[in-house]
């Protein structure tokens, strides 16, 4: 009920959002409300563009929350990832400290394509560039073919902040007056710069549909592995939960926790459910932006 909630929600915030730019734009520029002041049907116009690009954005999402789910939820198929569990089950040190065998780290350069000393220099890379240009094509099929790569770019990046940020104040789905503050600062502005103040108008669905893909993304991404996750900790026990965790999904695993001071603030973040609007729990310490 909680998503469903918010995806409501969060398909108006964007357009409220864009329309107080477009407002600021048309008022500041000197003899561009004059000049260039869209008229009724154009107006119209842009409306059911923008409705209709909202149609095809929220289908779109609904199918990747679905192969999403379906994926972080498989068990442990590959002959190597049960071998490897049993290996890492006998280690007694911390998780970082397991992680850090050279089982898991011979695992983690198959799955990523990169060696690293440990675990914990894995987090301190996150997000990597690999995970950084998956993000930038992921949204550059969700959105329109003519969209700047600068501004998938920007989108990229306002992703990741995202997700930091609805670890620290998850809260913030269901405050407008912080998200839109939020996504001002990281999103809106940025992209604003980049197109001149002349072509606004004519932008207006495109930027939608950025400011929700990346809104639904970054919170399906936080909600679906967080629920997976807690299952497992939930099934297993806490220390063969993450294990399993960690070996099902090790780049989005190790992102996560490098949103975290360490690791037991990730654990309790984990087995905690996120944050509803009945319920206001205290949360874990995370680091600052």
């Amino acid at each position: 009920m909680r998503f469903n909630t918010n995806i409501a929600a969060m398909k108006h915030i964007p357009l409220f959002l864009l329309f107080l730019f477009l407002v600021l734009y048309f008022n500041n520029t000197p003899g561009y409300a004059e000049t260039n002041e869209p008229k009724a049907e154009q107006g119209n116009e842009l409306v059911d563009e923008i409705m209709s690009g909202m149609g095809d954005v929220m289908a779109q999402h609904k199918k990747r929350e679905k192969a999403l789910k379906a994926f972080v939820s498989k068990p442990l198929s590959k002959k190597v990832q049960q071998e490897l569990l049993s290996e890492l089950l006998q280690h007694t040190g911390t998780l970082d400290e397991t992680l850090s065998s050279a089982p898991y780290l011979a695992y983690l350069k198959t799955e990523v394509g990169k060696e690293y000393k440990d675990f914990p220099a894995y987090v301190e890379a996150m997000p990597t560039p690999k995970q950084k240009t998956a993000m930038l094509f992921s949204f550059k099929e969700a959105l329109p073919s003519k969209t700047k790569a600068e501004a998938l770019s920007i989108c990229t990046d306002y992703y990741f902040k995202l997700r930091l940020q609805l670890v620290k104040e998850p809260e913030i789905l269901r405050e407008m007056n912080a998200l839109i503050a939020f996504q001002t600062k990281h999103l809106m502005e940025p992209l604003m710069a980049i197109y001149p103040a002349a072509e606004l108008f004519s932008h207006m669905s495109e930027l939608t549909q950025m400011a929700t893909v990346t809104n639904l993304s970054g919170q399906m991404h936080t909600e679906v592995f967080h629920d997976a996750w807690r299952k497992r900790l939930e099934k297993y026990g806490s220390s063969e939960g993450l294990l399993r965790s960690a070996i099902t999904t090790p780049a989005e695993f190790a992102f996560t926790r490098s949103l975290f001071e360490d690791t037991a603030a990730f654990k309790k973040w984990i087995q905690a459910p996120l944050e509803t609007e009945e319920e206001s729990d205290n949360l874990p310490k995370t680091k600052s932006p």
